[in-house]
């Protein structure tokens, strides 16, 4: 699947309203731990008993101790493992400073990054999944990528290989996520931009229905850079530049003549895997060209100028070529 298809429902995700609801209860055996935690939770859940709290709810929160509280009640609304929450606390002062010193930076980098993970190794419980949320709520950016939460729900999205947005993390798994997590930053915000939403907007679809949607034989007629015969296939497979000039597809032979930024041609007759020796991929270069027929022997191969409509129009076309 293409994330593009999805454009207009991920751009008007409500995010910032995403809300989650804890119990008091829930936080209580820590309050006897953590003196200063039941001030808080006196001031937080008042005299009721659940306390619901939405994104905007966290991004509003001025005092960094209360964020970080709001962040763990809103993604952990059952609590977290064992003594995680209490050690967690316990080395508050150490997540703060850190938090601190990267807001104080300009454009922290990734040697900042790799600096912030061999302190939170020292605080056992306090994982990616959990500190990723609390970068992302402090408006911390790597790279001049802003941070968004990565957790095992995301990281089975882009282990099942289902979105070709995102197929450089296919390979990705809790134990390495964090070394890839800078990748990902970057990689959401580039497709991101390229649908023209935030990166938050992303990573709630992927939370939400990353792997709640079942794939279609119907594909979108502007090309996304890979091979259109396969995505009708429910497969994902690049088109690489060959020494026509062409875009061929990997696995099928199937070509694309490019009008930069206006049409992707298919051609009527495959290729024959030569390849240029340096590969430049479709994907990597495409800019939204409408899927058109070859209805002339001559470069541009569309003349006169026509475009197709429906998928069905292009798999009947696909269809006929040898």
């Amino acid at each position: 699947m293409n994330i593009n298809n999805y454009k207009i429902l991920i751009s008007n995700l409500p995010v910032r309203q995403q809300c989650f609801t804890t119990k008091r209860t829930t936080w209580t055996k820590a309050e006897n731990e953590i003196k200063w935690l039941k001030n808080l939770n006196d001031k937080l859940f008042g005299d009721n008993k659940t306390l619901t709290i939405s994104r905007q709810d966290i991004f509003e929160t001025n005092e960094p101790r209360e964020t970080i509280i709001k962040i763990i009640y809103w993604g952990y609304t059952a609590g977290m493992r064992g003594n995680h929450f209490v050690n967690i606390l316990k080395h508050i002062d150490t997540i703060e400073n850190v938090l601190r010193t990267l807001r104080d930076k300009t454009n922290p980098t990734t040697t900042d990054f790799n600096d912030l993970t061999l302190t939170f190794k020292n605080v056992a419980g306090l994982g990616l999944s959990t500190y990723s949320k609390i970068l992302y709520f402090f408006k911390i950016s790597f790279n001049g990528n802003p941070c968004l939460i990565l957790d095992q729900r995301l990281i089975d999205v882009f282990a099942s290989k289902s979105y070709a947005n995102f197929q450089q993390l296919s390979n990705i798994r809790y134990d390495n996520a964090e070394k890839k997590y800078l990748d990902f930053l970057q990689l959401a915000r580039q497709v991101a931009s390229n649908i023209e939403t935030e990166g938050e907007n992303i990573e709630l679809f992927l939370f939400t229905f990353g792997n709640n949607l079942k794939p279609t034989n119907m594909i979108s007629n502007m090309w996304d850079g890979y091979c259109p015969e396969s995505l009708l296939k429910g497969k994902t497979v690049r088109m690489r530049l060959n020494q026509s000039d062409f875009f061929e597809s990997e696995e099928t032979g199937l070509q694309i003549c490019i009008i930069s930024g206006v049409q992707a041609v298919i051609l009527n007759f495959r290729g024959k895997g030569k390849f240029r020796e340096t590969p430049t991929f479709g994907d990597e270069v495409e800019n939204g060209e409408i899927l058109s027929p070859q209805n002339s022997d001559r470069p541009p191969f569309n003349n006169p100028t026509t475009a197709f409509g429906e998928s069905e129009e292009i798999e009947n076309y696909i269809a006929s070529i040898q």
